[in-house]
């Protein structure tokens, strides 16, 4: 079997949590490594997901501690579609060029 390991940095604008997680995890920039495997005597070369870790902000009163928390890719995508979703839902204003009209209009 080989396996490949891939790794990515996820931001967060705001505090989220995940499922499984007692606490809120703060804003910040997060390394996520995902590992998958390809299976031998398969016909059609595909990888499989194996797991998804994910390094964690040490914890103020402990520097220098490291953690990484294996992590549910879905949950993962779910939490940061909602802090990407939050950063969208700002009202966005757009001003006309138009001499007759100089209200601004919002866009949607």
């Amino acid at each position: 079997m080989t396996n490949r390991t891939t790794s990515k940095i996820l931001n967060f604008a705001r505090p989220f949590s995940l499922r499984g997680l007692a606490e809120v995890l703060p804003a910040g920039a997060y390394k996520v490594i995902t590992e998958e495997m390809l299976p031998e005597n398969v016909t059609y070369p595909t990888y499989q997901w194996v797991s998804t870790k994910m390094h964690l902000h040490a914890n103020a009163d402990r520097a220098g501690d490291i953690r990484m928390m294996n992590v549910d890719p879905r949950d993962l995508e779910v939490a940061h579609l909602r802090d990407q979703k939050m950063m969208d839902s700002r009202p966005r204003v757009a001003f006309s060029a138009h001499k007759s009209n100089n209200r601004a209009k919002r866009v949607f």
